[in-house]
């Protein structure tokens, strides 16, 4: 199964450094936009404009509060986010979290009117967001069941087993039949970021996550890099913002002072190489070019503890085609 990852962030992940977070492998954000009509989250724009700058595709979110006039909300947000010149790629989120004291039947008509206000301003038709539980219990029709119109927007579920493994499928609430995002996590960690961060995953290709947010797989020249004394791998894909296996994949020799390095046009990682056994444990199968600290990076865990879990005695030691146990 395809996928993709991203983060969603907020005023709780303030300073982050977006060429260390796609380096990563995020190829999507999505950043809280405002709450209500009287909260507008102060770190919206240097997200929006920092993770521009480091080639992620955008999105941005509402908080919604359902005790608070629905018309109003929507022009906030829309306010708000075209207070920055630029509607971004991916649609505009509505965020279903707490009912506010209030019925099942009036959510489901407020909701609505948001979507349509919002869709008609940005000309993108919403996405819903929200838990499993949340709309079995609020975004139903009298006698159960969401509202028809609801299959016509995508749905970004948070549903939370913390860590994502190939295959992995989230339990649709009842009603629901597809999901297009996938909120696994609210306690990740990622390079750049110095708080933990919802991380998530599209249900598709990178192919399809750009034809989804209407936007061009970009058509880039690669870029080069004279290596200096001090550099890395891991600090140059860092300062380009790729991935250290593209950068090594594009580069397989060794470092040396002075010699030219390309800089690749970046591309979603390929996962087909990490594989879960039945008692639930993950293994990765050594690629050429691999290396203890590049299987870190890309699992987001550390080199201790993978030669730990292999008893790897010589870091510097691993042979294409071993099978590694990643905790």
């Amino acid at each position: 199964m395809a996928t993709v990852p991203g983060i969603d962030v907020s005023h709780w992940d303030a300073g982050i450094d977006w060429p260390k977070v796609r380096a990563t492998g995020q190829r999507f954000m999505i950043a809280k936009a405002t709450e209500g009509t009287n909260y507008k989250d102060d770190t919206f724009k240097d997200n929006w404009l920092g993770a521009k700058s480091a080639g992620l595709l955008r999105g941005a979110y509402h908080f919604f509060r359902c005790n608070v006039d629905a018309k109003k909300q929507a022009d906030y947000f829309i306010d708000y986010v075209r207070a920055v010149n630029d509607d971004g790629e991916l649609p505009p989120v509505l965020d279903l979290e707490t009912n506010d004291g209030i019925t099942k039947e009036k959510i489901v008509p407020a909701a609505k009117t948001w979507l349509d206000r919002v869709e008609a301003a940005f000309g993108k038709k919403p996405i819903i967001y929200s838990g499993q539980y949340f709309l079995q219990d609020y975004f139903v029709l009298p006698g159960g069941g969401p509202p028809p119109w609801a299959k016509d927007y995508p749905l970004w579920l948070a549903q939370y087993p913390n860590q994502y493994v190939e295959g992995m499928k989230p339990f649709l609430p009842r009603g629901w039949f597809n999901w297009t995002i996938w909120q696994y996590s609210d306690k990740g960690r990622l390079n750049g970021i110095n708080a933990a961060v919802d991380l998530n995953i599209f249900n598709g290709s990178l192919e399809e996550l750009y034809k989804f947010a209407g936007a061009k797989l970009p058509a880039q020249t690669p870029k080069t890099h004279k290596v200096a004394a001090s550099d890395s791998f891991e600090s140059i894909a860092n300062q380009y913002g790729v991935t250290v296996r593209e950068l090594v994949s594009a580069n397989p020799q060794l470092l040396k002072a002075g010699e030219k390095l390309t800089i690749p046009i970046a591309i979603a990682i390929p996962q087909e190489n990490l594989q879960e056994t039945s008692s639930g444990t993950r293994t990765y199968t050594v690629q050429a070019g691999d290396t203890l600290s590049i299987i870190a990076v890309k699992f987001s865990t550390t080199i201790a503890a993978i030669a730990s879990a292999n008893d790897i005695k010589n870091i510097n030691n691993i042979k294409v085609g071993q099978v590694l146990v990643i905790p």
